[in-house]
């Protein structure tokens, strides 16, 4: 982990890619008197995460990847590294896999290197009410990263610390789940009611709410999940039409998006057009995904499109292969309603059951689907498969079959897989034992 605290550092990470740059005097270290010195460098720190959010998104690699390890894509390119993820088989020098743990904990150190420079500010620097609103937004932020983090890795390191001289002060040892989820949950609880109302490219205090609401349900508790959307519920409207929701820009639907302009391009379309039209297709719809469409998909099926050749089937919620100005959700009202469908579904009274069945049929009626009963039998099973389709490359699918239980049914979708139950978790990257002196091989991940 010290190798990406230098190498971030030394390229003055912080602020790369905004329109505005502070001089730093010395890039190596980061302090108060260097960065942040009034609201106005307050809130540029703060861009500064969202910044290196954007890297962390930038080939759509937490969405690929998940998808391909689930039951979502074929692997339909020429990168090797992505063969691992499809058959469930993953080595730990991986270089996806590295490039994805790297780039979560380089937007972490950004946002502890704000957390703890405004925390040692005085109010004659930075205002009371900037100071507080910049920390919350920063503390949600982590706790988002952290949450893909503990669900793919299990126990984490939890570096506390600014930079400093002294490389042997970034060797952090995992910290179990549990406390993992306590961090998580201490930075949301910091974090709901303090932000600054701003724009859907930001984190807001719904947004915290429905982070915790995922939380709550990956940890079984359903009557806390649905309370923490009940003040979401209603606040938001579902897009007409399913097509216009990729679109860049807001809309009623939108909580949360990753903003790109065409100065700093993503490359999810890339990634996901075939050849023929510029692209890669590294990974493309499998089988039993066409299948889940043709059943349930409605008119959400216009996300997948074909070559003028009928030669390839390849997804198209990303389109801006020249421009890059995709804008991925993170949050979305659809995925509110279902998740709180869930919450109700999975606390079993039948008054809950026939509450969620009103949530899940609107998002179906958006896409002109059929109403459907849910019952004690059935909700887990039409919970995921409406999800499957609805959220379809958005990078909810792996992490929705671990919460729901159905990891060895989205895996039996597979042609092929070498899954054991220790591979629900993804081994540390081997670059990470060998740079941080608190891990060594001995504290891999069982079955690695």
């Amino acid at each position: 982990m010290r190798k990406i605290y230098y190498l971030l550092f030394i390229s003055v990470l912080f602020f790369t890619g905004c329109d505005d740059e502070l001089e730093l005097s010395n890039p190596t270290l980061i302090s108060s008197d260097d960065y942040i010195t009034d609201d106005a460098s307050a809130q540029l720190a703060l861009d500064g995460i969202y910044d290196e959010l954007q890297t962390t998104f930038y080939y759509g690699a937490p969405y690929m990847t998940t998808g391909l390890y689930a039951d979502e894509f074929a692997h339909s390119g020429s990168y090797t590294s992505y063969d691992e993820f499809v058959v469930n088989l993953l080595s730990a020098d991986n270089s996806y896999l590295e490039t994805i743990w790297n780039n979560y904990y380089a937007t972490i150190y950004r946002a502890n290197a704000v957390i703890i420079t405004l925390e040692g500010l005085g109010d004659d620097a930075v205002s009371s009410s900037v100071k507080t609103a910049v920390i919350a937004e920063a503390k949600a932020l982590r706790a988002f990263l952290y949450f893909d983090l503990v669900r793919l890795w299990g126990a984490l390191p939890i570096p506390t610390e600014l930079i400093s001289s002294n490389a042997s002060a970034y060797n952090y040892a995992r910290s179990s789940v549990s406390d993992v989820y306590d961090y998580i949950l201490s930075d949301l609880n910091d974090a709901d009611g303090n932000i600054a109302d701003s724009d859907i490219y930001h984190f807001s205090n719904d947004a915290v709410k429905v982070l915790k609401a995922k939380i709550y349900l990956t940890q079984g508790e359903y009557a806390s999940a649905q309370t923490a959307l009940e003040s979401v519920i209603g606040q938001y409207s579902l897009v007409s039409d399913y097509a216009d929701l990729f679109v860049t820009g807001s809309n009623n639907e939108a909580i949360l998006r990753i903003n790109y302009s065409s100065d700093d391009k993503n490359y999810l379309a890339f990634f996901f057009y075939p050849s023929s039209l510029g692209g890669r297709r590294e990974a493309a719809p499998n089988q039993t995904s066409l299948d889940a469409f043709d059943s349930d998909g409605g008119t959400r099926s216009e996300i997948l499109a074909q070559t003028s050749s009928l030669s390839a089937v390849y997804l198209n919620k990303y389109s801006d292969i020249s421009t890059g100005t995709d804008q991925p959700y993170i949050y979305r009202y659809a995925d509110v309603l279902l998740l709180y469908a869930e919450a109700l579904a999975q606390q079993g009274s039948s008054d809950k059951l026939a509450t969620a069945t009103g949530y899940v049929n609107e998002v179906r009626e958006r896409a002109g689907m059929e109403d459907i009963d849910l019952t004690s039998s059935n909700y887990i099973d039409l919970i995921a498969q409406e999800r499957r389709v609805e959220f379809y490359g958005e990078g909810h699918r792996w992490y929705d079959a671990v919460r729901l239980g159905i990891v060895d049914d989205v895996i039996a979708n597979k042609d092929e897989s070498s899954f054991t139950s220790n591979y629900q978790l993804w081994p540390i990257p081997q670059s990470e034992i060998d740079a941080n002196g608190s891990i060594s091989s001995g504290d891999q991940n069982p079955g690695y």
